[in-house]
């Protein structure tokens, strides 16, 4: 039994020393069309690279990630998992997603399987499309409502929970839309209007299901103001003073196309907002530094803020809150700051090993109380050096790779005596790819010199 868990050992470490860093699956399927719930399932696939360590994650109809089953491709790339009890994954009647990936797993592809309570088989999709959506003219400071909606509303039904989602690009900044009913609210303020009509083109967006289609709205804003005249410049004529000296009269130093029942503020945003009314302002009025000195306002300071606050693009300061970093709570430090979630798969995959195989057994439960308490006196401090650095995370990442390939051996585990020799083997495994190897690297260069 030994011997055979040792040589297993020796061609795991092979099998890791031929992986290549950035393999991805380019096919993914099950092995047939359908499967009932006494049949075991079986998943098949390509790789662009050979030799590769390929990872499944099932996402199950509540929107939970789970680690599924793991496989090796072979020397064509092409890989087999192992066969699972249908009814050992398959509880809750609905859509499942499953996804192959090799390192991340947004870079790999995934399946939707249906699961009626009898049969698990391959899930039809329906395509994702928008209804057209007509041109639309609105007058300033009136309300534009519309709904978005997709042409098959049993993608709604049909997935519980991931109905389609909706956005804006490119619209305008005070236009909202529903995620979810697709409901579009905008009403356009005077700084949207100009002396001629103005068109808003953006697109709505929708997502469902790895699925996006978008349509392009046109929204016309008509004339909102008229062409403002020109008043000519009257010089005053001066009289001879012949009574006594009087207090000269302090002029309003206001522009004169200033009307004072007016907030001064909507001419200065009209002056930042339409190019047409900015040339005739400072064609016509260069007596004036600013639109701000012409309407009576103080122009603001731009560019200087205090300590703990931001400068907006629009030049007003704001407080910076800094949100509290979270504190994990147990688990794997070191691989959940180096992969950044504790749901990526490579931490599952360490989770699922400690609760299921090693704290299940006596030997296996021994083992992790010492375990923890030397990882735990300085993991913390990893941990923190990895969020600070990305080069050292990357390093830390990289140096995790061939020994989270050796502790997949570990699933296998399921007796005491499986358990502990397979834990052995892999102790031995990872002393030899982290000290004997670079021991015997560094003897044969000294002996070279």
């Amino acid at each position: 039994m030994e011997i055979k868990l040792v040589g297993l050992g020796i061609l795991s470490l092979f099998f890791i020393m031929t992986i290549p860093a950035y393999a991805e699956v380019t096919e993914f399927s099950i092995e047939k069309s359908f499967y009932t719930i006494e049949e075991r399932i079986v998943f098949v696939g390509i790789t662009d690279e050979t030799n590769t360590m390929i990872n499944v994650i099932m996402t199950n109809p509540n929107g939970k990630d789970s680690y599924f089953v793991g496989a090796m491709s072979n020397s064509e790339g092409i890989f087999e998992t192992m066969p699972k009890n249908v009814n050992d994954f398959f509880s809750s009647i609905g859509t499942y997603e499953f996804t192959a990936f090799t390192i991340q797993k947004d870079d790999g592809i995934s399946i939707f399987l249906e699961f009626d309570g009898n049969k698990v088989l391959t899930e039809s999709i329906p395509l994702l499309q928008l209804n057209p959506i007509p041109n639309k003219i609105i007058e300033v400071e009136k309300t534009i409502l519309f709904y978005a909606s997709i042409t098959d509303e049993s993608l709604m039904e049909k997935y519980d929970g991931r109905d389609p989602q909706y956005s804006l690009e490119n619209a305008p900044v005070d236009a909202t839309i529903d995620s979810n009913t697709g409901k579009f609210i905008w009403t356009p303020s005077k700084s949207f209007g100009s002396f001629e009509d103005v068109i808003y083109n953006f697109d709505i967006i929708v997502i469902a299901n790895n699925q996006e289609d978008r349509e392009n709205v046109s929204i016309t804003v008509k004339k909102a103001f008229d062409e403002p005249v020109v008043e000519p410049v009257v010089e005053p004529v001066v009289e001879p003073v012949v009574e006594p000296v009087v207090e000269p009269v302090v002029e309003s130093t206001i522009a004169s196309f200033v009307d004072q029942s007016k907030d001064p503020q909507s001419y200065v945003d009209r002056y930042n907002n339409e190019e047409s009314y900015k040339e005739w302002f400072d064609d016509n009025y260069s007596q004036y530094s600013s639109i701000y000195e012409a309407v009576g306002l103080e122009e603001p300071e731009f560019g200087i803020c205090g300590p703990g606050t931001l400068l907006n693009p629009d030049g007003v300061c704001s407080v910076v809150v800094e949100e509290s970093e979270e504190k994990e709570a147990g688990g794997c430090l070191i691989a959940t700051a180096a992969y950044g979630s504790e749901l990526a798969p490579q931490v599952q995959m360490l989770r699922e090993i400690r609760d299921n195989q090693l704290m299940n057994t006596e030997s296996g439960s021994a083992f992790m109380g010492g375990f923890n308490e030397l990882y735990y006196s300085f993991s913390p401090t990893i941990a923190d050096l990895e969020r600070e650095s990305p080069i050292f995370k990357e390093v830390v990442k990289a140096g995790l790779t061939p020994m989270l390939s050796t502790l997949s051996i570990m699933e296998s585990a399921e007796t005491e005596s499986e358990v502990l020799g397979l834990g052995l083997s892999v102790i031995a495994l990872n002393l030899g790819m982290y000290i004997g190897l670079p021991i015997i690297g560094v003897i044969a260069i000294v002996k070279r010199k």
